[in-house]
């Protein structure tokens, strides 16, 4: 517990909107903004999960209708392989594989038509989004850091890279490099997942870049209650924190449905993969090395992405514990000033629900010990409909002969 050291200060005059000093940080700002996320923004237009109005220059109605054509055939070319990825291999497979992956297949088709609606929807909004981020960030002060930005795009698309090349690689050997089959099986089951990461990218650097602007928030109101603390400028910074959750839940609306999708698909995806990881181990002479190396990088891949969305929602969540936390420790006998900090501390206690999509699933790091619970459950019954069939496959053909 501290008491704040009464030091007066005068408080500075803001310029006015239409200073040129301000229409000139505006444009650095701006560009620092664009030049950071310029690789993620390219990638992003030409696999559909961003409109090309993001890009600079890219906003006339003759790019639009040439981007939206190129989303018609991409999406129309992948449905078109996942019914022949159906009809060829998936139905010649045995009961509960061929049934697991049709399901799957399904829920990749769902998910790409969701993304590609969003980016649609979203088609005219996304360059005012980018706009506000900037003209908010002049509003507070905060200095956009373009090597930051471009450190984590380069550790988020490298893991995209490498899971790419690595199910490229591993596909095309576990259908014994038969051309058609894995053409068929790249389409149906790695492009999707691959698409559905480079969109996720963007959500991630959305809640990354709200946790910075959340500590930066933090570092500010630290460092005006260890002087003599202004009420205007406490005020202020609670309208940034407000605007900041705002935004949070923005973010986390928009993307609802594409991470529920996605969530079903690596919950059916890992536990096919979980059970015949344990068939292979209680029969050995049915999986061979690549089948082994392919369940294992679909395991993992499926775990990363779950626990990449609850780990940045909790990323947000816990610079707001550490701004409450540190609301907590101040002494002030200021009345005025006491009735602002308790309004911040009781907003920052309120739960507006801003890491809840579709009103039942919480995005945190506890929804880990529910899905562990879930799959559990999952495996059994898949456990149980294996040894049913088989069973019942056995009585089939001892009846027959």
């Amino acid at each position: 517990m501290w008491k704040p050291k009464k030091v007066p200060r005068k408080s500075p005059k803001p310029l006015p909107r239409g200073h040129p000093a301000l229409q000139q940080e505006y444009k650095v700002n701006s560009k620092r903004l664009y030049k950071g996320l310029q690789w993620l923004l390219w990638i992003s237009v030409l696999a559909n999960t961003a409109p090309i109005g993001v890009l600079p220059g890219r906003q006339g109605r003759v790019y639009r209708h040439l981007h939206m054509c190129w989303m018609i055939v991409c999406y129309g070319w992948f449905c078109q392989a996942s019914y022949w990825e159906l009809v060829l291999n998936t139905l010649n497979k045995v009961s509960l594989d061929c049934y697991l992956n049709a399901v799957e297949s399904a829920i990749y088709v769902v998910h790409i038509a969701s993304i590609l609606i969003i980016t649609f929807q979203w088609r005219h909004r996304i360059p005012a989004v980018l706009d506000s981020i900037v003209k908010s960030d002049l509003e507070r002060g905060y200095t956009i850091k373009c090597q930051q930005s471009k450190r984590f795009l380069r550790v988020q698309l490298s893991l995209v890279m490498v899971l790419a090349c690595s199910a490229f690689v591993i596909d095309i050997c576990s259908q014994r490099f038969v051309v058609y089959k894995a053409v068929l099986s790249i389409n149906s089951y790695v492009m999707p997942n691959i698409i559905s990461s480079l969109s996720f990218i963007q959500y991630y650097v959305l809640l990354q870049g709200i946790a910075w602007r959340q500590s930066a928030v933090t570092g500010s109101l630290q460092r005006e209650l260890q002087q003599f603390p202004r009420r205007w400028e406490v005020h202020k910074l609670r309208l940034q924190h407000t605007e900041l959750t705002r935004f949070t839940k923005l973010v986390n609306t928009a993307y609802q449905y594409s991470i529920v999708l996605l969530v079903i698909g690596c919950f059916f995806n890992f536990n096919l993969n979980l059970f015949l990881v344990y068939k292979g181990i209680d029969v050995p002479e049915m999986t061979d090395s690549t089948r082994w190396l392919y369940q294992v990088l679909w395991l993992a891949m499926h775990m990363g992405k779950v626990h990449s969305i609850l780990y940045f929602n909790h990323k947000v969540q816990q610079e707001q514990f550490k701004c409450l936390a540190l609301l907590n420790g101040v002494q002030c006998v200021d009345p005025d000033l006491l009735e602002t900090l308790n309004h911040f501390i009781l907003q920052l206690q309120t739960n507006v629900r801003q890491h809840v999509v579709c009103g039942v699933i919480a995005l945190d790091l506890k929804y880990l010990s529910a899905l562990l619970v879930a799959s559990a459950n999952f495996f059994i019954f898949l456990l149980q409909y294996d040894v049913t069939y088989e069973a019942l496959s056995r009585q089939g053909n001892s009846s027959k002969t």
